[in-house]
């Protein structure tokens, strides 16, 4: 199943496909200043202890290594992410919200080369329709032990998707402009183990995009000029 949806709030140059890519390029080639404290907002609070689950690995901590693109479809009316459900019964992050990646394996010649592989084995998506504009920072996922390299892929409008039923439920897009609307930023309250945590979450008809992905998200967005408050 592949849903897209409608756009919403105020156009900017983030809402235009002519001018996008040059302004894509542009944020996406400088770091982000505050990046670790964009990413560590995103970790769910515990609301009894106040705490955070930490996006750095401990010091002795083995780290497997892992790839995403984050795909960003020229839509000619809207700019929009694409974003896949996975499957319920996966060994990782079963059931949620993530951009196409996995783990390096051997015969991969970089990290990019790993979210291209990926996105190409998960949704059919051609590398040769993929411009990679750049990375985000790597991103540390305490539950699996995953460090991250995110990369930005720039689609043609053009681009379609197929989806491996092995690995992925779903795939839906959302414009940027929706997402950049301070509305669609929210948090929530979740039970886990007994427990009640605070988690950010980008509610979109229906969607819960929160954790590593939404964390991901929220880094292109600042670079963007989007802003919680």
């Amino acid at each position: 199943m592949i849903s897209r949806m409608r756009g919403d709030g105020k156009a900017g140059p983030h809402a235009d496909p002519d001018r996008f890519p040059g302004l894509l390029r542009e944020v996406v080639s400088r770091p982000l200043e505050d990046w670790r404290a964009v990413y560590e907002s995103f970790s769910p609070v515990d609301l009894i202890t106040g705490e955070r689950l930490p996006r750095v690995p401990p010091p002795d901590e083995n780290s497997r290594r892992a790839a995403v693109l984050v795909p960003v479809l020229l839509d000619p009316e809207q700019i929009e992410l694409v974003y896949t459900v996975r499957k319920h019964d996966l060994n990782d992050h079963a059931g949620q919200i993530s951009f196409p990646g996995g783990s390096l394996e051997p015969g991969d010649r970089s990290l990019m080369e790993t979210a291209l592989r990926e996105a190409y084995e998960e949704i059919d998506l051609s590398p040769d329709l993929v411009e990679v504009v750049g990375e985000l920072e790597e991103m540390y996922i305490p539950p699996s032990g995953f460090r991250v390299r995110p990369y930005v892929g720039l689609l043609p409008a053009a681009a379609e998707f197929v989806i491996d039923p092995r690995e992925v439920q779903e795939v839906f897009t959302v414009p940027l402009r929706r997402l950049m609307d301070p509305r669609t930023f929210q948090k929530v309250v979740w039970k886990r183990d007994g427990r009640d945590y605070e988690v950010p979450v980008f509610a979109v008809e229906g969607y819960e995009i929160w954790g590593a992905t939404a964390a991901m998200t929220a880094a292109l967005l600042v670079r963007l000029g989007w802003r919680t408050v």
